[in-house]
């Protein structure tokens, strides 16, 4: 796991400044509210239909749509507006976990996308998020703020246990208005991640996540008789790990990322597999290119 001062060093601090140039308008926004955003409401020029979802605000739902298809459709409409980018950064102990740690690579993927919004002169705020809000910064505009993004994500560490539906439900207060709401996290919650993102959405937040993932969520190392500890609970569980309980350990990981992924392109949700190893401003690069933000 990087030391403290290892985790954004100097190599990492030139290729944010390479993202910048890359990324010129990256995720559209500017000072004078020059974003296009796609939202529900009255007066404002109509966009395009989505699919209905539970948690959305039916008095947007168009019935004379709903009269010919038999389809539940919300009205998207166009409107110009200054949007806020919430970073929603996953500090629950399951995120220790990997090499290098997926929560060294989620706050780097973080660090990443927080500067190209800064030099964007989007608002940008960052929020850690275990059981529930454990820490937030208003990070504000200009790529001067960088040095307190960086600051406040090298005071973290994983700890607690992963409640996605609470954090969600923390968060939303303390939301001036909505915005571009980005999940970097391992999803990794009993509870499940269906709530959480319904809740974002239907809270008119455009969503995007960031799935952290690792090898060893693929293949564990090892063999033989090994004691499996649960980061999160501290359960032990033993385990005799052979190459057909690693095939089918590699399978579920599998089903679980692609049910993940269909579960957000369903929904019109924005989704990227981010494994660690692959580096955070090539995966950044990447995301943003998908996600339509370059231009």
């Amino acid at each position: 796991m990087p030391q403290r001062d290892d985790l954004f060093d100097s190599a990492f601090l030139e290729r944010l400044e390479y993202l910048r140039i890359v990324a010129r308008r990256t995720f559209s926004g500017s000072a004078q509210g020059g974003r296009t955003g796609r939202r529900t409401g009255p007066g404002l020029e109509f966009a395009e239909h989505r699919a209905y979802v539970a948690g959305d605000d039916f008095r947007h739902i168009d019935w004379a749509a709903f009269g010919r298809l038999d389809r539940l459709l919300l009205r998207l409409c166009q409107q110009e507006e200054d949007l806020a980018i919430h970073f929603l950064v996953d500090a629950s102990a399951s995120m220790a976990t990997g090499r290098p740690a997926k929560f060294d690579h989620a706050r780097r993927l973080a660090a990443a996308l927080a500067y190209v919004g800064l030099a964007s002169l989007d608002r940008v705020r960052l929020i850690a998020i275990d059981g529930g809000v454990r820490g937030h910064l208003e990070a504000g505009r200009g790529k001067s703020h960088i040095l307190a993004v960086l600051e406040f994500l090298r005071g973290l560490t994983a700890a607690g246990r992963t409640d996605l539906a609470r954090s969600v439900e923390a968060f939303l207060p303390h939301a001036p208005q909505s915005g571009l709401a980005v999940l970097v996290s391992d999803f990794l919650d009993e509870a499940g991640y269906e709530k959480p993102l319904t809740t974002l959405q239907g809270r008119g937040f455009d969503v995007w996540c960031l799935h952290v993932t690792d090898a060893a969520d693929l293949a564990p190392p090892g063999g033989g008789d090994l004691a499996a500890r649960d980061a999160e609970t501290g359960e032990t569980l033993g385990v005799h790990l052979t190459d057909d309980v690693r095939r089918r350990i590699a399978r579920e990981a599998e089903r679980f990322a692609a049910d993940l992924r269909g579960w957000c392109l369903a929904r019109g949700i924005g989704h990227a597999e981010a494994p660690t190893s692959v580096p955070a401003d090539v995966l950044v690069l990447e995301v943003l290119r998908r996600g339509r933000f370059l231009r």
